[in-house]
């Protein structure tokens, strides 16, 4: 049985598409368990008016007579029933799981019955390989929020909050040549306030540091997530894992393996560091995002020249 974590709908149906001249990627089905119905009457009731006229002769005090109007009012009406019947958001949602998992079955029987997979080292761009390894999972978003500096300076001292003595007033102490009683009743909280900072400003520093490249790596990447396994580095398309990022924080140790089914796209022959930045001309705009995106990846030991880049389509345990 097959654990899927991510799986790229759209690229596995376009590959079906291709080797089997078609595909039905999308379906209804009306079992009356799970099945929305509503039914309802509408009635509408109504008056319509009616004007008769009647012209009445006497011969009263006026001459020539009288005229008079007569005024009816009767009612008209109608009545209507309805009813319709859809297919539940969840239930179409369980549904398209349960067809994509079986799709990528039969892609995989379909690449290895066609010879077009390739399980070698020795991998060329536009290769479709299926291999097994130890992964990790680099969720930007997720980093940033983790690498909050300011919570970790608030953790990291809290313990000498209840002192309430700031830190240029423990200098102020310690430093002082001739401190008065007061001053040398808090000599003791003096110190130890100027050491716990001393202790926490580096730890405080190096969040600093990772919030401000987790935060461009997220706003670069947005809707995209990180995954490299072996030598091989691809972005996740986040709306195609079937578990969160948080939960797959937890599951990046290198005891289990997962298998996974991916597109080579390129080789990295060369990775843009600070050191060796190209000098632009007016036509280089697009190798921005690709150099800005080597400058974080390469900053956190995540690409390295020689790594594949991949497109994932499946990535599963088994």
């Amino acid at each position: 049985m097959k654990e899927i974590i991510y799986l790229d709908t759209d690229i596995m149906n376009s590959m079906l598409a291709q080797l089997d001249e078609g595909l039905v990627n999308s379906f209804s089905s009306e079992e009356a368990s799970q099945n929305s119905e509503t039914e309802g009457q509408q009635s509408n009731r109504g008056k319509n008016a009616g004007l008769r006229g009647r012209l009445s002769v006497n011969t009263g005090f006026l001459p020539g007579g009288s005229v008079s109007l007569d005024g009816s009012v009767g009612n008209s009406g109608n009545e209507s029933t309805h009813q319709s019947r859809t297919i539940l958001e969840g239930q179409k949602d369980v549904l398209n799981k349960a067809f994509h998992d079986y799709a990528l079955e039969v892609l995989t029987e379909k690449l290895l019955v066609k010879d077009l997979l390739n399980h070698g080292l020795d991998l060329m761009e536009g290769d479709i390989f299926l291999g097994e390894a130890s992964y990790r999972f680099y969720d930007f978003n997720l980093i940033k929020k983790a690498m909050d500096h300011k919570f970790m300076g608030k953790l990291l001292l809290m313990d000498i909050e209840k002192l309430d003595l700031s830190l240029s007033e423990a200098r102020k102490i310690l430093t002082k040549p001739n401190p008065n009683a007061k001053e040398r009743e808090k000599l003791s909280s003096a110190s130890d306030v100027v050491n716990a900072h001393e202790s926490a400003t580096p730890v405080i520093e190096i969040f600093e540091k990772l919030n401000i490249l987790s935060s461009f790596a997220s706003n670069l990447l947005e809707d995209l997530a990180v995954i490299k396994t072996d030598r091989n580095i691809g972005l996740l398309k986040k709306k195609y894992l079937r578990e969160s990022s948080e939960a797959l924080s937890f599951r990046t140790d290198n005891s289990r393996e997962v298998k996974y089914l991916m597109r080579v796209i390129g080789k990295k022959e060369e990775i843009y560091s600070g050191e060796n930045l190209p000098i632009f001309q007016e036509n280089d705009l697009d190798i921005i995002p690709n150099m800005m995106l080597d400058l974080i990846l390469s900053s956190f030991k995540i690409v390295n020249k020689g790594d594949l880049i991949v497109t994932p389509i499946a990535i599963y345990y088994e």
